[in-house]
């Protein structure tokens, strides 16, 4: 399906330009290779977004649409800058005052380059310009969606992976997961808990400058696929990784209590301007520009509508994507600070345990014949799992955790400890400490700084 049909030829001086420099430039038109809406996403769409808006008439063309596609030629446009000066003054002096700037201020820098000035001052002022009382009132609603749907949104955060089309190209085309998997695995898990801790909020805080470093990861590995893949892809496809892309990076958490609203669990429209404050605040430290902010949770919701819509077709890499994110490697690699009969269990029952933890649960949203879709030529597939049948029990064991929670919602009181919990990050503090125990073990320095010579893109498989 197509909303554009016909469109002139493309010239790459009308789409290859930061719009931040350009903003009174002509709104670039989507890319015709994402102008299309891939039937793998319907099912979710509708169950996630239906209960808020009508799903198919939010992606006819209007101006919340043309602002996302136009955003489809582009990078983070702050940190475009930040690549050039990488580039200008050499990976190792270009990290380095990155770091320092970062960790201890730009005005420590003697002589910081201007595209670090301009970063910088974005950065600086972030928290600033969010409600941050209503973006913590939305963490502490984000963290109490039921272990059920923290569960499905973990699995459709690996479905997303595998089977987007920009994101699948992007990571299958870096080779870290198949390459350098713990390291790509333990960086990835431990930025995502550190982004779930009311530290997220301090421009001082790990959490937050990890957010930013992954963010020029991102980046700078989109300059090098740009530049691998040559101008005739990005005539068709846009940015390896877009700035529209990055939108969706602020709102898994959000999406955790849009779950628990599909199965009943209401969320008032109060509680939706909240969580999306906090959404918003998110997919802006992920990079996502001023002009896609979102103006309340309604709008955050046919944002996301719009961009998923868009995901397309999974690429050539997905199968050696789930080989290498699902694969029994990752999982040993969780309990590596375990017992030996957890070590053992795991080993022994790896594939059937993330079959049951990441596969079935994404299915609750996805449909199953997704997820036997995903699967398909994979190590996997030769398993003849069910996953019709097993889907339909996440499914059942869902209903039963939000029918529970919603109980505990009515009861005057609340368990302290449990909010207390909530409110300090403690399981996230654990889950953060049991990472970085992992990765000494292993010695894997968690830096985020294995793309500083990327660029160029040489050593990118595709």
């Amino acid at each position: 399906m197509t909303v554009t049909g016909e469109r002139p030829e493309i010239l790459l001086a009308d789409v290859d330009f930061n719009r931040r420099a350009h903003p009174d430039k002509p709104w670039r038109p989507i890319p015709p290779g994402r102008d299309h809406f891939a039937a793998q996403w319907r099912h979710m769409r509708e169950f996630m977004f239906g209960p808020w808006i009508d799903v198919d008439k939010e992606v006819e063309p209007n101006d919340l649409t043309r602002l996302r596609d136009d955003y489809f030629w582009q990078a983070d446009e702050h940190m475009i800058g930040a690549v050039d000066a990488f580039e200008r003054l050499g990976h190792e002096r270009g990290r380095a005052l990155f770091e320092q700037a970062l960790t201890q201020g730009i005005d420590t820098l003697d002589d910081p380059p201007q595209e670090f000035i301009e970063l910088f001052a974005h950065l600086d002022q972030l928290p600033d310009q969010f409600d941050l009382v209503a973006a913590e009132r939305g963490r502490m609603l984000a963290m109490s969606a039921t272990k059920a749907a923290t569960t499905i949104i973990q699995g459709w955060a690996f479905y997303e992976t595998a089977m987007t089309g920009d994101i699948s190209a992007a990571t299958g085309a870096t080779g870290r997961f198949a390459d350098d998997g713990p390291r790509r695995f333990i960086e990835t898990a431990r930025v995502f808990a550190e982004f779930t801790l009311p530290d997220i909020f301090n421009r001082q805080s790990d959490a937050f400058q990890d957010v930013v470093r992954v963010r020029l990861m991102h980046a700078i590995v989109s300059r090098g696929l740009r530049r691998k893949w040559g101008d005739a892809l990005y005539l068709k496809f846009g940015e390896p990784i877009p700035v529209t892309s990055l939108l969706g990076f602020g709102s898994g958490m959000l999406l955790g209590r849009l779950v628990d609203h599909a199965f009943g669990r209401r969320l008032t429209r109060e509680q939706l301007e909240d969580l999306a404050e906090y959404s918003s605040y998110s997919g802006r430290l992920w990079g996502a520009p001023e002009q896609l902010h979102s103006a309340d949770g309604v709008e955050l919701i046919k944002s996301l509508n719009y961009v998923l819509a868009r995901g397309g077709n999974p690429s050539p890499w997905r199968a050696e994507l789930v080989d290498a994110i699902a694969g029994p490697a990752h999982i040993e690699t969780l309990t590596e600070t375990q017992p030996d009969w957890v070590k053992k269990f795991v080993a022994r029952y790896a594939n059937q345990i993330t079959a049951t933890i990441a596969l079935a649960p994404a299915g609750v949203v996805f449909g199953y014949r997704q997820i036997e879709a995903m699967v398909e030529g994979t190590l996997f597939e030769p398993l003849g799992y069910n996953f019709e049948r097993r889907v339909q029990i996440f499914k059942n064991l869902t209903r039963l955790n939000v029918g529970v929670a919603m109980i505990t919602d009515r009861l005057p009181f609340s368990n302290p400890l449990r909010e207390r919990s909530k409110r300090t990050g403690a399981a996230a503090r654990a889950r953060i400490a049991m990472l970085t125990k992992i990765a000494q073990g292993r010695q894997i320095p968690l830096t985020f700084t294995h793309h500083d010579r990327s660029t160029s893109g040489e050593g990118f498989t595709g």
